[in-house]
C-alpha cells in the first residue's frame, strides 16, 4: 500500500522503517515515558533501536526511535500522543 502526505510530498510504503525523533529536558523518567507512549501503537521496541543524544550542555536530550510503520494513521497517533505529553517539547 502506498500512501501520499500532499503536504510534505512524502511518499511512504507501509510497512516501512521510521525513525521518530523526540526531544526534551533531561530528566530521569523522559525515556521511559516515551518508550511507553511509542509502544502503545506498536509492539515492545528493540533497545538497539533507540538512540540518545545530550545537548551541549545537558540540560536537553534527544531521543531517535526506529518502528516499523503500518499506517499514515499510527503515526499520526504516535507523533500526537508524544506532543500531549508535557515532557516532550518537540517531535520530529
Amino acid at each position: 500500500m502506498i500512501t501520499v502526505n500532499s503536504t510534505s510530498e512524502t511518499l511512504f510504503n507501509f510497512p516501512c522503517d521510521y525513525s521518530i525523533k523526540i526531544f526534551g529536558k533531561n530528566c530521569e523518567k523522559f525515556q521511559n515515558t516515551i518508550c511507553t507512549i511509542v509502544e502503545r501503537h506498536t509492539h515492545k521496541l528493540n533497545p538497539n533501536k533507540i538512540t540518545k543524544k545530550h545537548s551541549s550542555k545537558g540540560n536537553y536530550v534527544s531521543f531517535s526511535i526506529r518502528i516499523i510503520a503500518n499506517s499514515r494513521i499510527q503515526l499520526d497517533s504516535i507523533n500526537q500522543d508524544l506532543k500531549n505529553c508535557n515532557l516532550v517539547s518537540y517531535v520530529l
